[in-house]
């Protein structure tokens, strides 16, 4: 194995609550690990680890952080590290304009990318790296690797969470010359890189057809380090299928939880007591009054909001988990690779999406099309019989430390392709 040395510039980064922040906190420590040097330029947003974690992370000053800028632009506060709301803050508030619909291609194009860019280069210009790594979103975090790409000499890999152009998660800004703008962007920055890598496949089918660029797919992944803090599921008391939810049912993209729970209403007309639903997270009035509309009444449980370990905990008891997601092509959330590791078969209702396919080709469950109702009583039946297929298979794939290792062989590529 060659030893290789990282400078990694992600935004998100524990203890931020976000899933782009297991992402590159478990990498980083996989590639430690392997005995690779790397050091990271974050945000001291959401305050700092334990000093030995702390080794070799760089926090800068972020304006996103700043209390009285976020209530003049009408943000809620920043989320607890433990993922929980701040106080005053509210359920998934919208964005102001100021933020999504000005800057191109972000507001962190000002907030934080100046302070990132900074960091970085006095860290490099004090010890080299082979290999920079940038993660967005956001997407101004490849700016400031374009930036040091033009005047250093290190390999530089651009690395995708979430799709720049193609299925934004923002508003799509108002203006043709903003797109415009961000399209070039786009397009400046990622043909610039040694290496792209994608966090889904998606993203990464859709930047090789529309850029004509070499994109790995490196997914998120459970990290087995997590498996001590979690207790043993309790026991379950034989009453039906206890089907479990963790998360939020409906949010991001336009995920709908309604044809789930018609169908679960009419399994449960079919055969009353067979199943239960039992919700851990937030629960909006929204949510509530869907559950209310559908009849559930006592089949439905809500536990409330849980922390990691203990909403792991409960996801390996169940007898079904439940994934509820969009028609957005590249959704595969953070839940997902929790229900993978779990044990248990995954019933994924929704669209014909990443998450359906990584469950379909992992052969952990079913994933059904929501706009077919008959196909989701049909799955719930099955669910209900206990029956639902598990036969899992390639699940490396989705486990560290398999995510560090397809880093390490692609600094290797985008360090071969700097040298020509």
């Amino acid at each position: 194995m060659t030893t290789q040395s990282f400078l990694v510039i992600v935004h998100p980064y524990p203890p931020t609550p976000s899933s782009g922040a297991h992402r590159w906190g478990a990498i980083v420590k996989y590639l430690r690990r392997a005995g690779h040097d790397v050091r990271v330029v974050t945000s001291g947003a959401f305050g700092a680890l334990d000093p030995e974690q702390e080794r070799g992370v760089t926090r800068t000053a972020d304006l996103m952080a700043s209390a009285r800028l976020r209530r003049l632009a009408g943000i809620a506060p920043l989320a607890a590290p433990d993922g929980r709301a701040g106080p005053g803050a509210g359920a998934d508030p919208e964005l102001p304009a100021v933020l999504t619909r000005v800057l191109v291609p972000d507001a962190f194009l000002a907030s934080w990318a100046p302070m990132a860019l900074r960091a970085a280069w006095r860290s490099l210009r004090e010890r080299p790296a082979d290999c920079v790594i940038t993660s967005s979103p956001n997407e101004s975090t490849h700016l400031v690797g374009l930036a040091l790409r033009r005047r250093l000499g290190h390999a530089w890999i651009a690395d995708l969470r979430d799709g720049w152009t193609f299925e934004r998660f923002l508003p799509e800004f108002p203006t043709a010359a903003q797109r415009s703008l961000n399209r070039a962007l786009e397009r400046r920055a990622l043909t610039g890189a040694d290496a792209v890598m994608a966090a889904t496949e998606p993203i990464a089918a859709d930047l090789r057809g529309r850029l004509g660029i070499d994109v790995a797919h490196v997914p998120n992944a459970w990290d087995p380090d997590l498996d001590a803090g979690i207790a043993p599921p309790e026991p379950h008391d034989g009453a039906g299928v206890e089907l479990v939810h963790t998360g939020k049912l409906s949010g991001g993209w336009g995920r709908d939880p309604r044809p789930l729970l018609h169908g679960l209403r009419r399994v449960l007309d079919e055969q009353p007591g067979r199943l239960r639903l039992k919700l851990a997270g937030r629960l909006d009035e929204e949510d509530a009054r869907l559950i209310a509309e559908a009849g559930l009444g006592d089949a439905v449980e809500h536990v409330g909001q849980l922390g990691r370990a203990e909403a792991v905990r409960l996801q390996r008891g169940a007898g079904v988990l439940l994934l509820v997601t969009s028609r957005h092509s590249g959704e595969a959330t953070g839940k997902l690779f929790e229900y993978l590791s779990s044990g248990r078969p995954i019933l994924a209702v929704g669209g014909m999406n990443e998450a359906a396919r990584i469950v379909t080709e992992t052969g952990t469950g079913v994933a059904v099309d929501s706009r077919d109702e008959e196909a989701v009583a049909a799955a719930l039946r099955t669910a209900a019989s206990g029956r639902l297929p598990y036969a899992p298979r390639g699940l490396e794939r989705y486990r560290y430390p398999w995510p560090a290792e397809r880093v390490s062989e692609l600094a290797e590529v985008a360090a071969a392709r700097r040298g020509r």
